[in-house]
């Protein structure tokens, strides 16, 4: 595989693999939470963390598309 040292052009990918991981987490956690409640038991601020997760995801999402775009168009003016 080729090494370039010039990565200007290259789009960021973590905040896309980041909000992968947490939605991942999420839906981990919303299984457990009802695994949990088959047990009769309740997880503390269920509902919270889940869409605490959700949310963060969506933010790495448009914030990353952003900054991807701003990066881009840049780029081109330059």
């Amino acid at each position: 595989m080729a090494h370039h040292d010039n990565d200007d052009g290259v789009p960021l990918t973590w905040p896309f693999r980041a909000a992968g991981t947490l939605l991942l987490f999420a839906m981990a956690w919303f299984c457990l939470g009802f695994a949990a409640e088959d047990f009769g038991r309740d997880l503390a601020a269920f509902w919270g963390v889940f869409w605490g997760l959700i949310i963060a995801s969506v933010a790495l999402i448009v914030g990353g598309g952003a900054f991807n775009i701003y990066r881009e168009r840049a780029r081109h003016a330059s």
